[in-house]
């Protein structure tokens, strides 16, 4: 005689728990269910989460009636709305916007890791709605990929707000462990001492490394071996793990990372923009600049030493042959000559750097054709592109062409990044007054 399985049957399916109907369940958790639920007056669909307080935790209810009213008043775009909470038959419940869209840990699941443009713009949603519950006295205590829903064009949302997290006080549970995501845990949330926003920090610094590398920057083979790890281990070496990203990145995620609190950013917002600092292209890569001097150095010595092995010929030849040989010394190869065979590349950036480069050098009439090339070589909206149409716009009004020069730098100042803003803007000043004195000589 077989055994036929028969599926368990959730009991609370089409039940009404504080003025919501329960329609299925969507996930769960170790202390917690979340059931899609619609309220039974207004018809608004909504994911409905019931806690059971433990044995031992008297003040279980109203920790968490406080922080449910705390985070329904939080007010942020990237922050998953807070409907309703209360208890009902000795059972907790708050309700929030039911969200369309993937979680951050499916997505990374199904497509690995993101390339650094998206990851730092789901991550740079994320900070801006931390730092908005920070100023409220939140603090999120389990920041982690399936706490951020990602919905159409990569508008990511983060939920779960204080609710768990602010059961007990310290963080620790009665057992002795830590309300949490073990992945994800400062060192201090771990051991169980105060936490403040840079807890949130340290764990929202996790999940961009997991973004961009693939997996945790802790992934251990056991849960006590992550947790050494969090609390002793150095962060590992993002130029390992991922050798493409730009190095600069080593230092913040390392400052992010730190042990103690005291040693990393003091908001999400401040990780944030070091991140997007060290992710910006300098104007001026080595590497490449070196290979444009190495370009032009090599056709000045090219045609040097093609003038030498003409005279080398003509001396070793036999005497019959030969009656008489006049060898003049080959003329240095013009600026024009050089300039072209670099301009016969079509990479933006190398035509980017040989403009500033010459800019730098005040040879602003050599420089207008590699801006102008970079420009056209370089894909729109990349960082190189704003650099590319600053130095065009630079040098045509170097030279006096005031009225292109004009479109271009105010063009430029929208590519840009705010921290070159103040250098963009005198420039334009410098094109409007060019322009409304009629001067057909170059700036100054």
């Amino acid at each position: 005689m077989g055994v036929q399985l028969v599926p368990m049957v959730d009991r609370r399916i089409d039940t009404e728990v504080g003025g919501y109907r329960i329609v299925e369940a969507i996930g769960q958790g170790g202390t917690s269910v979340v059931y899609r639920a619609e309220h039974v007056r207004l018809g608004r669909t909504a994911a409905l989460k019931l806690l059971t307080p433990r044995l031992g935790e008297s003040d279980f209810r109203d920790r968490f009636l406080r922080e449910s009213k705390l985070a329904a008043s939080l007010d942020h775009p990237n922050i998953v709305p807070v409907y309703d909470a209360g208890e009902v038959d000795d059972v907790l419940y708050i309700a929030m916007a039911c969200v369309d869209g993937s979680d951050l840990k499916a997505l990374l699941v199904e497509e690995g890791r993101l390339p650094l443009r998206r990851a730092l713009r789901i991550v740079s949603q994320i900070a801006s709605a931390l730092d908005a519950a920070h100023a409220r006295g939140l603090v999120h205590r389990d920041v982690k990929p399936a706490n951020i829903l990602v919905g159409a064009n990569d508008r990511a949302l983060l939920s779960d707000f204080g609710v768990v997290k602010e059961l007990t006080s310290g963080g620790t549970t009665r057992t002795g462990g830590f309300v949490g995501t073990i992945e994800y845990c400062a060192p201090e949330q771990i051991e169980g001492r105060d936490v403040d926003q840079r807890a949130d920090v340290y764990a929202l610094a996790c999940v961009f490394y997991e973004c961009v590398v693939g997996t945790s920057p802790f992934l251990r083979s056991s849960d006590v071996a992550i947790l050494n790890a969090h609390l002793h281990d150095a962060p590992p070496k993002l130029t390992r793990a991922a050798p493409d990203l730009p190095s600069d990145l080593e230092a913040v995620l390392s400052k992010a990372l730190s042990k103690s609190p005291l040693d990393r950013y003091g908001s999400c917002g401040e990780f944030v923009a070091a991140v997007r600092a060290a992710s910006s292209e300098r104007r001026v890569h080595h590497r490449r600049l070196a290979l444009s001097l190495a370009l032009l150095t090599g056709a000045a010595a090219a045609g040097a030493g093609i003038a030498f092995a003409l005279f080398a010929a003509l001396r070793d030849a036999p005497a019959a042959r030969v009656t008489t040989v006049t060898v003049k010394p080959s003329p240095a190869p013009s600026p024009v000559a050089l300039d072209t065979l670099v301009l016969k590349s079509t990479d933006g950036r190398t035509l980017n750097d040989a403009a500033f480069y010459l800019i730098n050098a005040k040879e602003y009439a050599r420089a207008v054709p590699f801006a102008r090339r970079a420009v056209r070589y370089t894909a729109p909206g990349t960082v190189t592109r704003g650099y590319a149409t600053f130095n065009l716009g630079l040098s045509l009004l170097k030279v006096g062409q005031c009225k292109e020069a004009l479109p271009l730098l105010k063009h430029a100042l929208k590519l840009e990044s705010p921290e070159q803003r103040p250098f963009i803007r005198p420039r334009i000043k410098q094109a409007q007054a060019c322009l409304r004195g009629g001067a057909s000589g170059p700036a100054p």
